[in-house]
């Protein structure tokens, strides 16, 4: 059973690593990186700043008008907690015009989320989100962007460890928050 899985799925990769060719002929493929901010609404409702991003997407054309977009994203605290988050999402992006050089767009995705100190504690977590964007497409590729989302954050699973500090047990929070946030993000990209 498990051999037929392993060759079906081997036969699925295949099949897409030879279709990717003649899809990116007929649809252009984007790759590129984003800075940006990301703030939950509690943080925001506690008067807390905004954590910076950075991250990286690919984005490949469905048809003239859809793509389907993977981005990874690392989250950087401020707040001396080290704790590193990290988030992988798969969205959907609809150009909302195909005429001009800037296109506005919209964005609906799903991703996961994780946070991890360097003393052991992890959470990981789910989000959906969508979110409305801008970008100019230049003649020879160049795309320069930026979008605006809002989203929804569940924790699955938080495992807090404690570790000494001077002398005292203590717990290290995640700052990877459940609920609602909000993120703004500049992006750079070439599409070939």
């Amino acid at each position: 059973m498990r051999t037929r899985s392993l060759t079906s799925l081997t036969s699925l990769t295949l099949g897409l690593v030879l279709a990717l060719p003649s899809v990116a002929a007929a649809n252009p493929i984007t790759a590129g990186v984003n800075l940006g901010v990301t703030q939950s609404k509690e943080d925001g409702a506690a008067g807390l700043d905004a954590n910076d991003t950075i991250g990286l997407f690919g984005r490949i054309g469905f048809n003239k008008r859809i793509s389907g977009q993977l981005e990874v994203t690392r989250i950087k605290t401020d707040d001396g907690s080290d704790v590193s988050i990290r988030s992988g999402t798969a969205s959907l992006v609809i150009d909302l015009t195909s005429k001009g050089r800037l296109v506005p767009t919209l964005s609906a995705g799903i991703g996961l989320d994780s946070a991890s100190t360097t003393y052991g504690s992890t959470t990981d977590a789910h989000h959906i989100e969508g979110g409305l964007g801008l970008e100019y497409r230049a003649e020879g590729g160049l795309t320069i962007g930026v979008d605006l989302r809002l989203g929804g954050r569940t924790l699955d699973q938080q495992q807090d460890i404690a570790y000494p500090a001077t002398g005292v047990a203590y717990f290290a929070p995640s700052t990877l928050r459940e609920g609602e946030y909000r993120s703004a993000r500049l992006f750079l990209g070439v599409r070939f």
